[in-house]
């Protein structure tokens, strides 16, 4: 019997149904993964709402990247930036209030104001040098230098204060250190800190901003600050001005390894960007932490006769101040102190004019009647330039002008002055000093502050020089009023004496010496043309002699006529009035001082010029530009970086840092795939070497060799490359090009 297979209907159903569920779960997979990618663009998409949030990460911001967050808004269902960048300002250390709120009202921390005095809590916010270091060793390995460059450039700015006080005050515990080593173990004077004296720090306040409100053409967060506190900070950091105009906003300066460029932008206003271009050194040349040192960032000066009064930077109002800025600025000091009319006008009109014997008349008044700026217990010497002339102390020498003053000195006291306290006191100063018998050796100027001074040397030296300063001041305090008008007068006549010396006519003396023997020859007044002409181991002794012979001299003579001339004016001007009034009236003492007095202040004056100028120093690049309607300025500007220029902004800049010992013979100049090779040699009439720094106008050298810059001056932003030779002359420390046209 045979059997027919029948086919299995429920193994064809199983299979079926197999496929579907495959099918089915295929698809929910994609429709899951479709579910999720959508998710993901819709959450894309929401955090593409957060514009700026790229431009606020470690790579710009460095360690400030840790503030930045977004903010979900609701109402507008999108994402906002929320950054933190600081408001800097410069004030005394134990200052409470800031620019965004009083410290005692402040419940965050976040709002407290934050000292850069190098302390360990300040690289929360900045590099360590360590940090620092290690991205400029990966930086030289390039071709082409461009470290940081993509930094905001306040991030710098912070990192150079922070390094200028850490560095500084290690410098100083060094050579204090020396110092109580040499002298060995002393009861202590004074159990603080040397550091714990400064009256002048940077501090900073955490500002939130959203990036809604950047400007349109900010890339990167801005740190805020004013005009005058970033003159300021510019002067702590050894950064000199070339150009301040605050009527067309052009402002650059350059010193220490440093650049700072500034001009309108916009829609916000000015500008600034800090970079640092070259090797920087603080230590010695560290400006002294006093808070009256922002008076001379902007060409003032306080005085001896300062009682607290207000300082007016459009007008002098008093000898509270000294307006030394501008030759200009210089007159009207002059006018307020009394000085005639011609000495005033050297200074009005100074085409024909001196200004200058072994150093600027200038720095004799800001030494005879500036407030000592030295902090005790201190090594730091620096100060910012007022005065609109160059101070090079290496074509003369302080120490010997103090030696022959001290020799003159003596025999004065021998001869006139024996019952003078005060020429005693003087005296006994400089026979406890015994640096006094070393005069300069080879010609060059004795440096007791060279680079390894040693710290015993130093302080012993500068306690000494402070001492003597001190000694002067205790005299000035103990006079009254009349006194003091004394003071001012004998500064007045001594100025008129020494600028109409400087202006006398030479011709007839040369030839009246010429025809005279040898011994009438010896007893002719010194001038200031044999000053000129004399070897330059002579020439502090013929300006102390000169000045103690016929300065000393005239000023006592002048101001005992004018006294007599005085009182015969106050005598007919009583004649007017009845016997009766007249008694009534009269002081019962004369406004005349004696020669004495008159002789003594003199000397009192002279000396505490030469210990002052010794006991401070300004950089002998640091050439003074009118600033002065910039002093308390609350003026806001703002720090920042911009590498995007228009076509008219010619911007080449070496972005990086170059060895000290370097010599650089060539300059690449690279734009894309092209090369152009500027050869420093045929442009180094443009080439002027600096402190620490070299500009190179390319506006003017686009005019005298168009050949070398037909490419460069059309290029928004170029970059150079260096490469090192023997065959230089001159040594560069970098290089930076630019148009004037930039900010």
């Amino acid at each position: 019997m045979s059997s027919t297979a029948v086919p299995d209907s429920s193994s064809g159903g199983s299979s079926d149904d197999n496929t579907e569920l495959i099918i089915a779960v295929v698809a929910l997979v994609i429709s899951v993964l479709a579910f999720v990618i959508a998710i993901l663009q819709a959450l894309q998409q929401y955090l593409a709402t957060a514009t700026g949030f790229s431009s606020c990460s470690e790579a710009v911001i460095g360690k400030w990247a840790q503030f930045a967050r977004r903010r979900m808004i609701w109402s507008e269902f999108r994402f906002e930036v929320q950054f933190e960048a600081p408001v800097i300002f410069v004030a005394k250390p134990s200052n409470t209030r800031g620019p965004l709120g009083d410290d005692a009202l402040a419940k965050d921390e976040s709002k407290k104001i934050i000292r850069l005095d190098g302390g360990n809590d300040n690289f929360k916010y900045t590099d360590t040098v360590k940090e620092f270091d290690n991205e400029y060793k990966q930086s030289t390995q390039r071709i082409i230098h461009t470290a940081d460059n993509e930094k905001a450039t306040w991030y710098g700015l912070l990192m150079a204060i922070v390094r200028m006080e850490k560095e500084s005050r290690e410098w100083q515990d060094k050579k204090s250190a020396e110092w109580v080593k040499a002298a060995g173990p002393r009861p202590p004077i004074d159990t603080e800190e040397p550091h714990a004296h400064h009256s002048l720090v940077v501090c900073m306040q955490r500002k939130r901003r959203t990036w809604d409100s950047m400007p349109k053409d900010f890339a990167k967060p801005y740190a805020t600050t004013t005009i005058s506190h970033l003159v300021e900070i510019a002067g702590m950091l050894g950064i000199h001005w070339r150009k301040f105009d605050l009527n067309t906003d052009q402002y650059r300066g350059q010193g220490n390894g440093f650049v700072l460029y500034g001009s309108y932008t916009d829609g916000l206003g000015i500008t600034f960007n800090f970079q640092k271009q070259g090797p920087t050194w603080f230590e010695k040349n560290r400006v002294i932490p006093n808070y009256n040192v922002k008076q001379l960032c902007f060409g003032m000066a306080p005085t001896i006769f300062n009682q607290e009064k207000k300082v007016y930077a459009d007008e002098a109002k008093g000898a509270e101040s000294l307006q030394l800025g501008s030759l200009a600025e210089i007159a009207k000091t002059l006018v307020v102190l009394g000085c005639d009319i011609n000495t005033v006008n050297y200074f009005r009109k100074p085409d024909q004019a001196r200004h200058t014997h072994l150093f600027a008349v200038p720095f004799e008044i800001l030494g005879m009647v500036g407030e000592m700026l030295h902090i005790k217990g201190t090594v730091f010497r620096m100060l910012p330039n007022p005065t609109v002339f160059y101070w090079d102390p290496s074509s003369f020498s302080l120490s010997a002008l103090m030696t022959e003053y001290i020799n003159c000195l003596r025999r004065l006291h021998e001869k006139n002055m024996k019952d003078s306290e005060q020429v005693s006191k003087i005296i006994k100063w400089a026979e406890a000093d015994e640096r006094f018998p070393l005069l300069r050796t080879e010609g060059s100027t004795l440096d007791v502050f060279g680079e390894e001074v040693n710290g015993a040397n130093l302080v012993n030296h500068l306690n000494n020089l402070r001492s003597g300063v001190e000694l002067c001041d205790e005299y000035f305090g103990r006079m009254k009023k009349p006194g003091l008008s004394m003071i001012k007068k004998v500064v007045r006549m001594h100025i008129q004496e020494v600028m109409g010396i400087l202006h006398e006519k030479n011709e007839a003396d040369d030839s009246i010496k010429g025809d005279v023997d040898d011994e009438a020859f010896d007893d002719a007044q010194i001038t200031v043309h044999d000053i000129d002409s004399a070897p330059g181991e002579d020439k502090e002794t013929l300006l102390i002699q000169m000045y103690f012979d016929r300065v000393r001299q005239n000023v006592v003579r002048n101001l005992s006529k004018q006294g007599l001339l005085s009182k015969r004016m106050k005598a007919r001007q009583d004649s007017f009035v009845s016997e009766d009034d007249m008694s009534a009236t009269r002081p019962k003492h004369g406004g005349r001082f004696g020669d004495k007095e008159l002789n003594e202040a003199w000397c009192v004056l002279i000396f505490r010029m030469l210990c002052w100028l010794q006991l401070h120093d300004f950089h002998k690049m640091d050439l003074h530009i009118s600033k002065s309607d910039a002093y308390a300025s609350r003026i806001p500007v703002y720090i920042r970086i911009d590498t995007s220029c228009n076509d008219q902004d010619t911007f080449a800049s070496f972005f990086g840092r170059v060895e000290h010992h370097e010599w650089i013979s060539e300059v690449h100049y690279v734009k894309g795939n092209s090369h152009l090779l500027l050869d420093l040699e045929t442009i180094s009439t443009d080439v002027r070497a600096g402190y620490t720094s070299v500009f190179w106008d390319v506006d003017h050298a686009w005019k005298t060799r168009p050949r070398c810059l037909a490419d460069l001056s059309t290029v928004p932003l170029a970059i150079l490359a260096i490469r090192s030779t023997t065959s230089m002359k001159t040594d560069l420390e970098s290089i930076c090009c630019r148009s004037d046209m930039y900010g």
